[in-house]
């Protein structure tokens, strides 16, 4: 599967799993790239223990960004609208 151009270079979701080596790598990755559904599920489900790990934290993030008022929410949406669609999947 091809990606779409991204910040890292990297141009199939082969060379994305090969490239991610550690849990800064995966997170790193789901931010900066813009996979489809069906991608972002492949690279999801290669590195189960760091899909467990990130939807712990994007949970307790959840929690904490409950309290913020609406347009600090939608700021840092806007900031990282990758891991929007990422959250959806992991819900």
């Amino acid at each position: 599967m091809s990606l779409p151009e991204n910040p890292l270079g990297l141009s199939t979701l082969d060379e994305l799993i090969g490239w991610t080596t550690t849990y800064f790598h995966f997170k790193h990755a789901l931010e900066q790239v813009p996979l489809q559904p069906g991608e972002a599920q492949q690279y999801l489900e290669a590195f189960t223990p760091f899909r467990e790990r990130l939807a712990h934290e994007m949970n307790k993030q959840a929690i904490l960004e409950a309290r913020l008022p609406k347009e600090m929410r939608d700021k840092i949406a806007a900031e990282k609208p990758n891991l929007l669609r990422i959250r959806e999947l992991l819900s």
